[in-house]
């Protein structure tokens, strides 16, 4: 299915931008803030609204937490949701990505939106390094793949394939996301999921990051990606699923661009 895309600018993503600096001034980190923000409606009917966070500074931000806002033409507010972005830490001199997915399908539609940090921390130094280093990384689209059972992926769907070798001593658990841009830089989807490891028989099960001497293959599954020209960049994050936080430093990709396997 595909997803129907809605872009709206206001003046309310304006004053979104505003309390966003202000909020993000009290956490010490006051910078370029939202880059990328867009509205869309997914195929299920849910709006999201997604975009990058950025941090010009040499501040640790962490537990960052926000609230996406759809107001009607009165300026009156038709939905309200928080969520952390992705991952929900922001390193110094760096950017991540949100999506804040509303609760109800179907919600009446909006005149304009806003988007504000309600709560996080300014850490007195940054987190420190999982000692990950990422090989390479792959956005692949599988087109006319025939049913595989256990792995339900369709021509809509993408597959994130990471290539990451583990240099510490430390088993990690990981998460990932990942935000599709459009050719003019902005934000037409977001990615928010566990980030898996695939046995010898097939078996999918969330990953397990150990030492190791050479890289290991991760994936990640995204579904209904956007068609067209598009570009992704992936965040993998060390913590347990659900975790509002990570003891570590994400690592990430640079932009790279899906690629087309026809069967």
């Amino acid at each position: 299915m595909r997803r129907i895309r809605i872009f709206r600018r206001s003046s309310m993503i304006r004053l979104g931008a505003v309390g966003l600096l202000a909020a993000l001034g009290v956490l010490g980190l006051g910078a370029r803030c939202l880059e990328g923000v867009s509205v869309y409606v997914d195929s299920e009917g849910y709006t999201h609204i997604t975009g990058r966070l950025v941090n010009d500074t040499g501040i640790q931000g962490a537990e960052l937490m926000l609230r996406g806002t759809l107001y009607d033409a009165g300026g009156n507010v038709i939905a309200t949701k928080d969520a952390a972005p992705c991952p929900p830490d922001l390193q110094p001199n760096s950017e991540i990505s949100f999506d804040i997915r509303f609760d109800n399908p179907n919600v009446p539609p909006h005149a304009s939106y806003s988007v504000n940090v309600i709560s996080g921390k300014a850490l007195p130094q940054p987190l420190p390094d999982p000692d990950v280093v990422l090989f390479s990384a792959e956005a692949i689209r599988f087109e006319g793949i025939p049913p595989i059972p256990g792995l339900p992926i369709s021509d809509e769907d993408v597959l994130f394939a990471f290539a990451a070798r583990n240099r510490s001593q430390n088993t990690y658990l990981v998460q990932g996301c990942a935000v599709v841009l459009n050719n003019r830089g902005e934000v037409i989807a977001a990615i928010n999921d566990e980030i898996v490891e695939i046995d010898q028989n097939g078996n999918i099960s969330p990953a397990r990051l150990r030492p190791s001497k050479t890289p290991v293959g991760v994936y990640m599954f995204a579904e209904d990606v956007p068609t067209g020209p598009v570009q992704v960049k992936a965040w993998l994050w060390f913590a347990p699923k659900g975790a509002r936080t990570s003891q570590w430093q994400y690592v990430s990709t640079g932009l790279f661009t899906i690629q087309v396997e026809r069967f």
